[in-house]
């Protein structure tokens, strides 16, 4: 069944993990962004709900900036992505489904304002590659729930043009809290608090799943303003417990504590990594064959020397220093997906690979070769046999070592 077939002709926002953040900086950051492209926001609201049953925030602009065709409005403005990366504390994206004939899906993942990954289709013949479509399936969503903007979850807004409001309370009508006692005063101070922790969630990326919300989160769709109070509670009701607080010295820890943590897995794959290098010497040095994935970016870094002067990256045989200083390191890693590079500062996809690769010999066997970017690691060639993908640091024009190329070619 088509999972577009009730959902609007177009639609497109940005969604993220349900952790703490301030919504007003949130909006002041896309606000800042769109007045940069001199756009017009007197009118703009950026309204953010949170899923019924997971802890999945969407935000979603209204008003003329936005146009007649949402979809093509965040297909054309990817850069909120990264603006709004650098505003909560994980993983988001951008995304954007348009229906009918001129169907059209795609997404951007961005994080500390840094583009991850990205991948856009208008054409798929045999209908197994929607991008959007498959991404909701890993997020345990349908597309049918970012049509309807999360309905029936809780929900805020606020004007781009006065972002304004006290961000605990805002929080907290996302969480499915009722607002506590504090001041309308933003939470400016470090002796404040800050706003209560979301719903638990379960590993730090967008397609990893989330845990639902804890049963005293609750529904409603009725948006909540920015400047609105809070209904006065019923006297002769039992107050409801108050919800433990969080310190901004206890967040201030518990962000060191996950970034440590960050650094201690990273460390241990590293590790992991240059106990499993396979590699080969040519005329250029050496081509490694590092066992991690493209997106990786932080550990395919320490292959790619330009100049080998006193040392080499970590799992290499100290005896090569010798032979290689002034010489340089490569790497090739297999790719899964075309749109983990980039061609004219878009994602790749099939059709432009095909269109733009040309046939090369690789040691007797004929595959298919295209210049492309690899986000934060460079220029490098993106090599194809019959389903697989390897991407090697190397132009197209540079030697290509043959059999390292081709066992992972053939694997």
């Amino acid at each position: 069944m088509d999972t577009l077939s009730t959902a609007p002709t177009s639609h497109g926002g940005l969604i993220f993990p349900l952790d703490m953040f301030r919504p007003t900086v949130l909006a002041a950051v896309i606000a800042e962004l769109l007045l940069g492209k001199v756009r017009n926001i007197l009118d703009a609201t950026l309204e953010i709900s949170r899923h019924p049953t997971s802890p999945l925030a969407l935000a979603r602009i209204h008003g003329n900036v936005v146009g007649e065709d949402p979809a093509e409005f965040w297909r054309t403005n990817p850069d909120i992505a990264l603006a709004a990366s650098q505003a909560v504390p994980r993983q988001c994206f951008v995304y954007y489904v348009r229906s009918g004939p001129n169907r059209r899906e795609g997404f951007l993942v961005a994080q500390r304002g840094q583009a991850l990954a990205a991948d856009d289709s208008d054409r798929d013949t045999s209908g197994q590659h929607w991008p959007v479509t498959r991404l909701v399936d890993q997020l345990r969503i349908t597309v049918d729930d970012l049509a309807n903007g999360f309905a029936g979850g809780p929900r805020i807004e606020l004007s781009l043009m006065e972002p304004t409001g006290n961000d605990q309370n805002l929080l907290m009508a996302l969480v499915g809290q009722p607002p506590g006692e504090a001041g309308d005063e933003e939470l400016d101070d470090m002796g404040e608090e800050p706003p209560p922790p979301p719903p638990p969630s379960r590993g730090g990326g967008l397609t990893q799943g989330f845990s639902a919300p804890p049963p005293s989160a609750a529904g409603g769709s009725s948006p909540v303003s920015a400047t609105s109070s809070a209904s006065p509670p019923n006297q002769s009701a039992k107050a409801p417990a108050k919800a433990p607080q969080v310190t901004a010295a206890d967040d201030t820890k518990r962000r060191a504590s996950e970034r440590a943590a960050e650094l201690q897995e990273m460390q241990a794959r590293s590790e992991n990594a240059a106990k499993s290098l396979r590699y080969v010497e040519d005329e250029r040095g050496l081509v490694v064959l590092v066992p991690v994935e493209l997106s990786e970016a932080s550990l395919l870094s320490n292959y790619i020397v330009p100049v080998i002067e006193s040392s080499l990256p970590d799992g290499l045989p100290s005896a090569l220093l010798e032979t290689l200083t002034g010489r340089a390191i490569d790497f090739a890693v297999k790719v899964e997906f075309f749109s983990e590079v980039f061609v004219d500062a878009q994602p790749l996809n099939r059709p432009k690979f095909e269109e733009r690769a040309r046939e090369i010999d690789l040691g007797g066997t004929k595959v298919k070769a295209l210049e492309v970017l690899a986000p934060r690691l460079g220029i490098g060639t993106l090599l194809r046999l019959g389903s697989t993908n390897v991407f090697v640091s190397r132009r197209p024009d540079a030697p290509l070592p043959a059999e390292l190329l081709l066992s992972l070619l053939k694997s």
